[in-house]
């Protein structure tokens, strides 16, 4: 009985070991990969030019002189003045 219990601690014990040991490898698998994608998410901002609010530059409408607007309506707003 107690041969039993020794040996089921033994197994445990080296399960265990096997899976932190694989746990470890995973983990620094991982950071180096997140260190390779380690990317600025920051887009740069521009100031629209009918009220001044500032937008990605992805996300902002431009016109013929490449002046950036927030949206379609200020742009058509700028184009009337």
């Amino acid at each position: 009985m107690i041969v039993r219990l020794l040996f089921f601690i033994l197994v445990f014990a080296i399960g265990w070991v096997i899976y932190r040991q694989f746990a470890k490898t995973i983990m620094a698998k991982s950071k180096s990969v997140k260190k390779t994608k380690d990317t600025n998410h920051e887009e740069p901002m521009v100031k629209c030019a009918t009220c001044g609010t500032f937008v990605p530059k992805s996300h902002a409408v431009y016109d013929h002189n490449q002046t950036p607007f927030c949206s379609v309506e200020h742009k058509l707003e700028h184009k009337s003045q």
